[in-house]
C-alpha cells in the first residue's frame, strides 16, 4: 500500500514539474499593452465630447492572450458594454478596465465627457446705451445693439469710456443669462460731468457757475462803475469768449472792461485789445507779436536796413539813428555803417550770429549806426547825459528809440526795463526816462513806414508806433510819472544841447 502511495506521488510531482515548464512567461510591459488599447468612437466623437455608443474592446492586437473586461461608474450613461444614454446635461462617466495577462493583471480608469442631449436654442439680447441729458435729469437711449446667442448663456458688456460722461454703474446692468423665455437687456448709464466755471473780475471772483457737458451758457454782462463791459474771455486767452461753443471742460473767464474815458476802437492786427490794460495788454501784445513773428537772419539785416532806414529824400542812403547824417546804403561789411542793436546785444542773452534768427536778428531792435558812434554808445544804458553809465541820442530819435525798447520789452519775456542807468543780462533802461521820450518825441511819418516794410520783411508790427497809448496802458501804474517830473527831464535835456552847443 505505501508502494502505491509513494508512486502516485511521483507522478504528481513529475506533472506539476511538466505544467510549470509549459506556462509562457509575458513578453509585453504595461505601457505597451495600454498603448495598444483602441476603444472605437461614433463619427465626430472623442474621449471628451462623447455622443453615440462606444466600442469597448476585449483584447488586444498584441497578444491573445490579453483580455480586458469593463466596469462603468455610471451604468445610466454608459454600461459596461458601451452603449451610451445621453441625458439633457453634460455628464462626465468614469469607467475601469481590468487586463489579465498569463496570470498577472492590472487596472486603470478612464474618463469620458457625454455630451448632453438637450437641443441649442438660438436667442439673442439687446445692450441699450442712455446718455443723460443736458436739460435735466432724465436718459434719452441713444443707441441699441442686439447680439446673437444661445439660451442659458452668461453675457456681458464692457462699456468704453466716453468723452465728456462717467459711467452710472448703479443704474446700469452690465451682466445677465439669456432665457429661452425673453430678450434680456443689458442697459447702460452715462453721466453727464459737470464743470465749475468761475468769473473773474481781475482778480476778484464775481461768480461760479456749474455747466454740464455739452452745454453752453449764457452770461450777463457785469456793471462795474466808470467802466463799460467789453466781453468775457477765457483766462489764458487773448480773444473774445465764443458762448456758442459747447463746454467741454473746466476754465475761469475773465470780464474784459475799458473805461468809459478810454475811446480807443481797436481793429485789424489789434482786434481784441479793447478794454486791456497792464498785464493783460501785454499777454494780447506779446501773443499777437510773436503769432505773426516769421523773422530773418542776422546776415539777412545787412541787405534790409538800407530800406527799413532810408533817407526820404535819397533812397540811395541810409539814415545813421545816432548822428542823422545820410550816407550811402551799400553794405559795405560794416565800413561806412554796421547794425546797432538798440538793446544792446550783450544784454539780450543770445549770440548775433549771421545764420541765426533769433532776438538779436529783430529787425524792429535794428539800426544803422556809425561804427565810431556805435563804439562810444557801447551797450550804456539810455539817459538825458551821456556819462559813464548812460548815452544821450539826439533828441529826434529819443521818441523812436523808446518805443523799440517798449517793443523788446513785450516781445520777449526775458527781457525787463528797469528804473535804473545799470543792471544784469536780459534788463535794460532807464525806464522813467523812457516814458518821458515816448511823450516829448511823438511817433512820425519815418517811424511809421518803417514799422509798414518791417511788417512786410518779419511779419509783426512794433504795436507803441501804431497805438503810442499802450505805453500809458501798460505802464502808467508801473512808476506813477508826473507832469511836473516830465517837464524836469525836457529841461535837463533842452539844457544838456545848450552846453553841448
Amino acid at each position: 500500500m505505501k508502494k502505491v502511495v509513494l508512486l502516485f506521488s511521483l507522478i504528481f510531482v513529475l506533472f506539476f514539474v511538466a505544467s510549470c515548464e509549459d506556462r509562457e512567461e509575458s513578453t509585453y510591459s504595461i505601457g505597451e499593452i495600454v498603448e495598444s488599447i483602441s476603444i472605437g468612437y461614433g463619427q465626430g466623437d472623442s474621449q471628451d465630447y462623447v455622443t453615440q455608443d462606444l466600442s469597448l474592446p476585449t483584447g488586444t492586437t498584441l497578444d491573445s492572450n490579453i483580455t480586458l473586461s469593463w466596469i462603468s461608474q455610471n451604468p445610466d450613461v454608459i454600461d459596461n458594454s458601451g452603449t451610451v444614454n445621453r441625458t439633457n446635461q453634460d455628464e462626465l462617466v468614469d469607467i475601469a478596465y481590468t487586463v489579465d495577462y498569463l496570470g498577472q493583471s492590472f487596472s486603470q480608469t478612464l474618463t469620458f465627457k457625454v455630451i448632453g442631449n438637450l437641443q441649442v436654442v438660438q436667442t439673442s439680447y439687446e445692450i441699450n446705451y442712455f446718455f443723460e441729458n443736458i436739460e435735466d435729469d432724465q436718459y434719452t437711449l441713444v443707441e441699441s445693439i442686439e447680439i446673437d446667442s444661445t439660451v442659458n448663456q452668461n453675457v456681458y458688456v464692457n462699456p468704453e469710456n466716453e468723452e465728456g460722461f462717467t459711467l452710472n454703474t448703479t443704474l446700469s446692468t452690465l451682466m445677465g443669462r439669456t432665457s429661452v423665455d425673453e430678450v434680456i437687456s443689458l442697459d447702460v448709464y452715462f453721466d453727464r460731468n459737470v464743470y465749475s466755471i468761475d468769473l473773474y473780475d481781475g482778480t476778484t471772483l464775481l461768480d461760479t457757475i456749474d455747466v454740464k457737458h455739452g452745454d453752453v451758457i449764457s452770461l450777463d454782462d457785469p456793471m462795474k462803475q466808470d467802466y463799460n463791459f467789453v466781453e468775457w474771455r477765457i483766462s489764458s486767452e487773448t480773444t473774445p469768449f465764443n458762448a456758442l461753443t459747447p463746454i467741454t471742460s473746466e476754465f475761469s473767464l475773465k470780464a474784459i472792461f475799458q473805461e468809459v474815458s478810454d475811446a480807443y476802437v481797436y481793429t485789424g492786427y489789434y482786434q481784441g485789445a479793447a478794454g486791456l490794460y497792464e498785464d493783460d495788454l501785454i499777454a494780447f501784445l506779446h501773443q499777437i507779436s510773436n503769432e505773426s513773428f516769421s523773422g530773418v537772419t542776422y546776415g539777412d539785416a545787412r541787405y534790409m536796413l538800407d530800406d527799413t532806414d532810408a533817407d526820404p529824400l535819397n533812397s540811395n542812403n541810409v539814415i545813421l539813428v545816432y548822428l542823422g547824417t545820410s550816407i550811402s546804403g551799400v553794405w559795405d561789411f560794416g565800413a561806412t555803417w554796421n547794425r546797432e542793436h538798440v538793446w544792446p546785444q550783450s544784454f539780450l542773452g543770445v549770440s548775433a550770429s549771421n545764420e541765426a534768427v533769433n532776438t538779436a536778428s529783430d529787425l524792429q531792435n535794428l539800426k544803422p549806426s556809425d561804427p565810431g558812434e556805435n563804439s562810444s554808445r557801447s551797450n550804456k544804458y539810455y539817459g538825458n547825459t551821456t556819462t559813464s553809465q548812460t548815452y544821450a541820442p539826439r533828441d529826434e530819435v529819443k521818441g523812436d528809440i523808446a518805443r523799440i525798447l517798449f517793443y523788446m520789452d513785450i516781445m520777449y519775456s526775458e527781457l525787463t526795463l528797469i528804473y535804473a542807468n545799470e543792471g544784469n543780462v536780459y534788463e535794460m533802461g532807464n525806464l522813467e526816462v523812457l516814458l518821458a521820450w515816448h511823450e516829448l518825441d511823438p511817433v512820425d511819418t519815418f517811424e511809421m513806414n518803417r514799422n509798414n516794410l518791417i511788417e512786410g520783411l518779419q511779419g509783426n508790427r512794433n504795436p507803441f508806433i501804431d497805438h503810442p497809448e499802450f505805453v500809458d496802458k501798460i505802464y502808467q501804474n508801473s512808476n506813477e510819472l508826473s507832469i511836473s517830473r516830465v517837464e524836469t527831464i525836457l529841461s535837463s535835456m533842452i539844457e544838456v544841447n545848450f552846453n553841448e552847443i
